[in-house]
């Protein structure tokens, strides 16, 4: 769950906080906080209950039926491939600062085909290798925040407009990227299957809150040495400020940020192709890593209208099917309907809350409606 949580997004964060403010970059994370938590906690709630192995389009089909799957496909495959297309761009871009401005098309390249290789060994060793690389990754966060303390420019954090900003709704697109893990929850729920579910959603929040947390440093340390000048990567503007060895630090913690959520995405988006359409692993494979890298080679490279499109609508989109398939779920579950869910079924672990279904459910309609309004009105 850290592995995938932790991941492109972050880099974005201080960039948008430095354009937006602390005040709607705040908002915006405490708002989106609630909302991918709940989404989460629900959609685990799906996923550890029904049985057989799905991806999120086949849960659509078993709820909502194959109008809302061809949907679903559309909104998961198009967000995937954005997804990884970010984690190689970021990927490139670090790589050539550690190997001293190499290409960034060819360290692109390198970081798409190696993660891809990687995607292919099992899923017990995939998480272990996550575990082993989010470990170090945590720990170089924070000696970059301690190196980098005294350098640190309180009045970085000031002079910026509050409350009228063009920019006040470009950290919510961003917050709910850098915020998801919903690829990897059937993935964690795999390997936890046999844990009591409260177990499982204790999993959920905890990764959820950590991640929050050194996303909240990680801000505060970039944005507070580079303030006005900080680069949408993050760590481009650092180099002249903190010398060559610190940048090098960051750029390898960036390069591990990336590929730790890089490598369950290829195997999640592997498993959608092999699970829920019944395709063969080698062509699940190519249809998984092929399409990113064409859209990198074509020159699709704007990463933070990226992430906004794709946090703000599509992940939206998605939050809005989970919110659905969960009514539902809990419905056939009350006229007795159990045959695709899993028993003993804990009834109290589902319960309805109608007030915060529609709260969340307003939250993302009217964040996919201001981010389309911000973007292309």
């Amino acid at each position: 769950m850290l592995g995938m949580i932790v991941g492109a997004g972050i880099f974005a964060l201080p960039y948008t906080f430095s354009r937006a403010g602390i005040f709607w970059g705040l908002f915006h994370f405490f708002v989106a906080f609630v909302i991918v938590l709940f989404l989460h906690l629900w959609y685990g709630e799906i996923t550890y209950y029904t049985r057989g192995k799905h991806r999120i389009i086949g849960y659509t089909e078993i709820f909502l039926g194959k109008r809302a799957q061809f949907l679903a496909f559309l909104t998961t495959i198009g967000s995937y491939y954005g997804f990884l297309l970010i984690y190689g761009i970021f990927g490139g871009i670090f790589l050539s600062n550690i190997f001293g401005q190499a290409s960034i098309l060819w360290m692109s390249l390198l970081f798409f085909i190696a993660g891809g290789i990687l995607a292919l060994v099992g899923l017990e060793k995939i998480a272990a290798l996550n575990f082993y690389l989010i470990v170090p990754l945590f720990g170089l966060i924070i000696y970059l925040f301690l190196f980098v303390l005294p350098s640190i420019d309180l009045n970085n954090f000031n002079g910026i407009k509050l409350i009228f900003n063009n920019n006040l709704f470009l950290p919510y697109g961003v917050w709910l990227f850098a915020l998801t893990g919903f690829s990897v929850l059937p993935e964690t729920k795999d390997i936890f299957s046999k844990v009591p579910i409260k177990n499982f959603k204790r999993i959920i929040w905890l990764s959820l809150l950590i991640s929050a947390i050194f996303f909240l440093l990680f801000i505060f340390t970039v944005w507070g040495i580079s303030g006005k000048l900080t680069t949408t990567d993050a760590l481009s503007g650092l180099a002249s400020i903190l010398g060559r060895k610190a940048f090098l630090i960051a750029s390898f913690i960036g390069f591990l940020t990336v590929f730790t959520s890089y490598i369950p995405l290829v195997v999640d988006m592997k498993n959608i192709f092999s699970f829920d359409y019944k395709i063969s692993k080698s062509l699940a494979w190519l249809f998984t890593i092929i399409p990113p890298i064409v859209l990198f080679w074509v020159g699709i490279d704007d990463v933070v209208k990226l992430l906004e499109i794709i946090g703000a609508v599509g992940l939206g989109i998605l939050g809005v099917f989970i919110i659905l398939m969960r009514h539902r779920m809990r419905k056939r579950i009350m006229e007795g309907d159990e045959g695709d869910f899993l028993k003993p079924i804990e009834e109290k672990e589902i319960r309805p809350n109608k007030f915060l279904e529609i709260f969340i459910l307003i939250g993302i309609i009217a964040g996919v409606i201001c981010e389309l309004w911000r973007i292309f009105g």
